[in-house]
């Protein structure tokens, strides 16, 4: 059994029981965190002085769109439907296999640099098997923990061919990944399905979609905006009502729901996932982590799409903090300033990116916190580096002013996959890696003019 003993940091466990601890051991064996405690004797293992770091959970995504790594910065200035109409309709068909490898295993590695060992992999690009192979093979050579989510194209349709609206879910694609390559929960990757849902599908799609899902025994997760065009215009009430609504479901952005709506997701126990950086660029309303606490829920964040822009947890933590707090301003305002002044805690944040998100990700119970017997998914934080001195409060350090030049160790099941500010990947691969996402940007946006 390899043992590792995390010796004298300062850790932020995430942890109800546990707390926050000034100067602290962590021990690894194997795979699992076994014990946490302000000293542990642990005779044999390998000791990792952590002195001068913040110790945190691994940082959770739930919600990128990783085959776009190679997109990268297109779309900062886009401002209405220049996503479908230029990433669906002409870029995403021209995707092959290795293009979608070439940036899932960027894409992943990218997040592990930046402190997140966790992904969901929401992949909604891959017309053919080969396309689905191929990002789950990038995942698995990454060395990142990921749920895959399988989802569908969404290309104009030719003469003679249905929308996509119309289109079940490929219930043999979900077979062979079940039975196959993502057949046990147990590994670093496993298997979710990314499905249209009630705004991008009709009624009958909806349900067998919902229902595929729940036969396998899989997450779902939707797009869900609220606005009035949607398919299904009944939404979430209506899955409710079918019994198909539950923990096992994700929505994404949520903005236009109504407070009933989305009072009925959260009684589900369904969970909702914001992406602020990318909702506020185009959309005018409150992003959801206020009005998911407000209606009992427990948000989640995530980054979505490196196309508007850059995917790592800490940006996402910030922005969506000061977003939220911003709203809060505005209502305070609003109600004539009759109460005590409240601001959400940086905590909070922090919160949504670890355990929030591994509940939506249906991963509570093996990542999300410093907890003996969870995955030893561990990010190290220098706390002596020029923008992190002094340290007065390690939460408001990580949230408000660390980012991934900051990142020293980061482990994922118990094995480094960062080390003293460096990737655990050659730098000669690297290197290659990076030439062949180049090299599939430009093939990609040759034909394309871009707005």
């Amino acid at each position: 059994m390899a043992k590792t003993l995390i010796k004298k940091a300062s850790i932020i466990s995430m942890d109800s029981v546990i707390g926050d601890i000034d100067s602290g051991d962590i021990l690894i064996e194997d795979d699992l965190i076994t014990a946490v405690g302000p000293e542990i004797d642990a005779p044999g293992a390998a000791v990792f002085d952590a002195r001068n770091m913040i110790a945190i959970p691994g940082l959770i995504n739930a919600h990128l769109h990783t085959w776009e790594t190679a997109l990268r910065g297109i779309g900062g200035n886009w401002a209405g439907n220049e996503y479908f109409r230029v990433v669906h309709a002409h870029l995403a068909p021209a995707y092959t296999p290795e293009d979608t490898y070439t940036g899932n295993l960027a894409g992943a590695l990218s997040q592990l640099h930046a402190g997140t060992t966790t992904i969901f992999d929401w992949c909604h690009n891959n017309a053919t098997p080969a396309h689905s192979d191929a990002a789950i093979d990038a995942l698995f050579d990454s060395g990142i923990r990921a749920l895959f989510g399988h989802g569908t194209v969404k290309p104009d349709p030719k003469e003679g061919e249905p929308h996509y609206s119309q289109v079940p879910h490929p219930a043999d694609e979900i077979k062979r990944l079940r039975t196959g390559c993502l057949s046990t929960d147990d590994a670093l990757v496993t298997l979710a399905m990314a499905i249209l849902g009630p705004d991008y599908s009709t009624l009958d799609v909806t349900l067998h979609d919902f229902r595929l899902a729940r036969d396998w025994g899989l997450l779902s997760s939707a797009h869900i905006w609220g606005t009035p065009d949607r398919l299904v215009k009944e939404g979430y009430f209506l899955l409710d009502k079918e019994g198909l609504l539950g923990p096992d479901h994700n929505v994404v952005h949520g903005n236009y729901l109504e407070d009933e709506e989305l009072r009925v997701i959260v009684g589900a126990g369904a969970s909702v996932t914001a992406t602020p950086p990318v909702e506020l660029q185009k959309h005018p309303l409150e992003t959801m982590t206020g009005r998911v606490l407000a209606a009992g829920g427990r948000p989640s964040i995530g980054a979505d799409i490196e196309i508007y822009v850059g995917a790592d947890m800490f940006h996402v933590m910030r922005f969506s903090l000061q977003a939220q707090r911003i709203f809060d301003n505005m209502g305070y305002a609003a109600s004539d300033r009759k109460e005590e002044k409240r601001i959400l805690p940086a905590r909070a944040a922090l919160e949504w990116a670890t355990t929030g998100n591994a509940y939506a990700m249906g991963l509570a119970d093996r990542i999300g916190s410093i907890t003996p017997g969870k995955q030893a998914d561990l990010v190290l934080i220098r706390a002596d580096d020029i923008n992190m001195v002094p340290l007065s409060d390690p939460v408001q350090a990580i949230v408000l002013h660390a980012g991934r030049e900051n990142v020293d160790t980061v482990f994922v099941a118990g094995r480094k996959v960062k080390e003293g500010g460096s990737l655990a990947y050659s730098s000669g691969d690297l290197d290659r890696l990076k030439e062949r996402l180049a090299d599939s940007a430009r093939r990609l946006l040759k034909e394309c003019t871009l707005p």
